[in-house]
């Protein structure tokens, strides 16, 4: 074998082990959705804000902090199918009549479908809960 094709082995050989040892869990994929999703429902919070009085903003914002990363881990954990391909992974979760798919691999995360879809439709359902005006 010559040098080079030896080196490339090795390259590749390295680059293999490093994917699989950083392959993301199913633990690492829950806490990217549930940061997602909690950034959705603040952005909505956002938006919002200015149509509700101080106590109101208040009483959603604590819902929120609160609430939501029970109410995103009731909705993602059960929902959740992990296909580990050793070096990646993919995800998928059915929520809300929403189908979510990401990618994980090296401990980043990928979204190929979904994400935004419930992140809206969270948001809609968290607020809705939280006040009938929004």
């Amino acid at each position: 074998m010559t040098i080079p094709k030896l080196t490339i082995l090795v390259v590749l050989l390295g680059l293999s082990v490093t994917l699989a040892a950083t392959n993301p869990s199913t633990a690492d994929y829950l806490e990217f959705l549930r940061t997602q999703l909690l950034q959705a429902l603040h952005q909505k919070l956002d938006r919002v804000d200015s149509s509700l009085s101080s106590d109101e903003r208040k009483l959603v914002r604590t819902l929120v902090q609160a609430q939501g990363p029970r109410l995103v881990d009731g909705l993602i954990r059960p929902n959740t199918i992990r296909r580990n391909y050793g070096l990646f992974s993919v995800f998928e979760t059915t929520a809300l009549d929403s189908r979510v798919v990401v990618v994980g691999i090296g401990r980043q995360f990928i979204p190929v479908a979904g994400v935004e879809e419930a992140s809206l439709k969270l948001g809609q359902r968290t607020f809705s809960a939280a006040s009938p005006r929004f």
